[in-house]
């Protein structure tokens, strides 16, 4: 499975018809081609992002609603309009690893970088971590790798309903000796830098 994502950075002033188009064409494409888009804000960072994402079976589906929609002659007009209050975009491609659980209202990414020669040991840590927080917290901890942009970075993707759960679920983890024996495991294979991200779905 994979995971697109388009970051929208609305020019100054503009946040507000930012998101009314995009959720006026999130709208369109999941009624027009069956598709599972959402759009995001982030919190506790750069408050000016959105995010449009999606959920593709393969790269062949994904092909295939990117082909019709560039088809769309409404779509591309209302996109060449954004011109004139979306500052930037910037699109992603991510291979699901290990699936996340259901989508909630919140999401925290949380990004590492391998070191280029512990590729293949990074890649079998992270799934081991995955599987233990996801069976300690009870909420499955998804994997994300880029198949665009850096090929060493790692994406860590859970759900929950509030902020409040949101950080519960990291303190409660960060304190098992479980998970710490593991994080010490890892500490060598990966950069010293370690970002996390909140969104909310609207």
């Amino acid at each position: 499975m994979y995971v697109t994502s388009r970051e929208l950075t609305p020019a100054p002033g503009q946040f507000q018809q930012t998101i009314a188009f995009g959720s006026e064409i999130v709208g369109v494409m999941n009624s027009r081609y069956g598709s599972s888009m959402a759009m995001s804000t982030e919190i506790g960072g750069d408050p000016n992002k959105i995010w449009l994402t999606g959920f593709w079976e393969s790269l062949s589906d994904y092909q295939s609603f990117q082909e019709s929609t560039m088809a769309d002659q409404q779509i591309m007009a209302a996109i060449n309009m954004s011109s004139s209050f979306i500052e930037d975009m910037k699109d992603q491609i991510g291979q699901i690893i290990r699936p996340p659980g259901e989508r909630k209202a919140f999401a925290q990414m949380h990004r590492g970088r391998v070191k280029s020669v512990n590729l293949h040991a990074g890649m079998d840590w992270a799934m081991r971590i995955g599987d233990y927080i996801s069976e300690l917290s009870g909420t499955e901890q998804g994997l994300v790798v880029p198949v665009t942009g850096d090929q060493y970075e790692l994406i860590f993707v859970s759900y929950a309903d509030s902020l409040h759960d949101l950080r519960s679920m990291v303190e409660h983890w960060s304190v098992d000796e479980g998970y710490l024996a593991l994080f010490n495991e890892g500490v060598e294979l990966f950069e010293p830098k370690f970002e996390v991200t909140y969104n909310r779905f609207i």
